[in-house]
């Protein structure tokens, strides 16, 4: 339906919510800025631990070395895709007002997920790193580091939890809009 000046009501509603557009996409920018800041410190931490490799040369066959060499990967990697989602903000012009009606940009999304699953990776390679440079001496000191690497993904968890269910109904909900 169309009213008295021919506008159907979504192009009503972007015209009566023009400036509201415009400050959730700074607002996009602004959260792609921070994550880019947080991926690069992800990546730049995870580049030099792969040039520093704890141990000696005996750990080379020891499984938390694998574990360090797999995590430490992942966590490089995926902060990389991270930075390069959270670039694609600022290098596309296409910030489409209807992909904020419904959900956050894709881009956003995909970057949050990769930068939380390069934290946790990089977490874990530390937890391995502490397996293999106290294995042969002081052993207490890794089961004591362990739980403490663990304790602040859980407070992000359960920080994050309303994010991500709200990112997950954004998703998957969308309302018919004509």
């Amino acid at each position: 339906m169309r009213n008295k000046k021919g506008k159907t009501p979504i192009e009503v509603f972007y015209d009566e919510n023009n400036q509201l557009s415009k400050d959730i996409k700074e607002s996009a920018k602004g959260i792609a800025d921070s994550g880019m800041v947080v991926a690069m410190l992800v990546a730049i931490v995870a580049f030099a631990a792969a040039l520093t490799v704890p141990g000696d040369k005996k750990s080379v066959n020891n499984a938390w070395f694998i574990v360090f060499i797999v995590t430490n990967a992942i966590a490089l990697f995926t902060s990389s895709a991270s930075i390069l989602s959270f670039l694609s903000n600022f290098t596309s012009s296409r910030f489409a007002d209807a992909e904020f009606v419904t959900s956050l940009h894709p881009s956003l999304t995909v970057g949050c997920g990769l930068l939380i699953i390069s934290v946790a990776a990089m977490v874990v390679a530390f937890v391995a790193a502490s397996f293999l440079i106290f294995d042969h001496t002081t052993k207490w000191v890794s089961y004591v580091v362990t739980p403490m690497g663990f304790f602040p993904l859980l407070v992000f968890i359960l920080f994050q939890s309303k994010f991500c269910e709200d990112s997950y109904w954004s998703k998957y909900y969308r309302p018919k809009l004509e």
